[in-house]
């Protein structure tokens, strides 16, 4: 895992407005990853950074993950806490130009207006809350605790409004053109979403949203 580890999201990605079942594995062992799921509220920001799904899908057959289990290995690898501290003045920069924040109280209170706002598009929300929480990590603002708690809390807020992850990621794409349909990213976004949850090997298949639902 240490090679996925160096391929981390660069931060241009940020700017636009910055946020089991088994399945062909040898194993018919029930796979869950609470942690792992409540961070994949977030994924189609960090799949953007890494390049999209064919970049993503690339890192893991470089790496050599074939089970269920080494495949959620290397997925929590790169979607847990994605941000490098390293990026920590350029991440600031973006949380003031783009949402007016320029510390942990500004950012927390962010999080709980997207947390709690009326809005058609949660999903969007809900993305949003995932992917700044991780850049509040790298640039200081909160703890890894802070930000465990703060995914794990909205996990099951989006697990009792969508059935599965293509509804959740539907009413994302839905969320951001209603925000800027005009983005240049747009396309980008939406083919992700699109694929996110179809490819092979897709983290989004091993561990689905409502095992219950599915």
């Amino acid at each position: 895992m240490n090679t996925l580890k160096k391929m981390k999201i660069v931060l241009v990605v940020l700017l636009p407005f910055l946020i089991l079942q088994s399945c062909g594995s040898s194993s018919s062992e029930k796979i869950e990853d609470e942690q792992l799921s409540s961070f994949m509220l977030g994924g189609i920001y960090f799949f953007n950074g890494y390049g999209g799904t064919n970049a993503v899908a690339d890192m893991m057959i470089d790496a050599g993950y074939t089970t269920d289990k080494e495949l959620v290995g290397g997925y929590k690898e790169i979607l847990e806490f994605p941000f490098e501290t390293s990026q920590a003045s350029g991440i600031k920069s973006v949380f003031k130009s783009m949402w007016n924040i320029s510390n942990k109280e500004q950012l927390l209170e962010s999080i709980n207006d997207l947390k709690t706002r009326e809005h058609t598009y949660k999903a969007w929300d809900y993305a949003r809350i995932v992917n700044n929480a991780n850049m509040g990590y790298a640039c200081g603002f909160l703890t890894k605790e802070e930000v465990k708690k703060i995914t794990l809390e909205i996990l099951p807020l989006a697990r009792k409004k969508f059935k599965n992850w293509d509804d959740y990621f539907t009413d994302f794409n839905k969320g951001r053109i209603d925000w800027n349909s005009e983005d240049k990213d747009s396309e980008t976004y939406e083919k992700i979403a699109n694929t996110i949850t179809k490819y092979d090997h897709s983290i989004y298949k091993i561990l689905p949203l409502n095992t219950d639902k599915e």
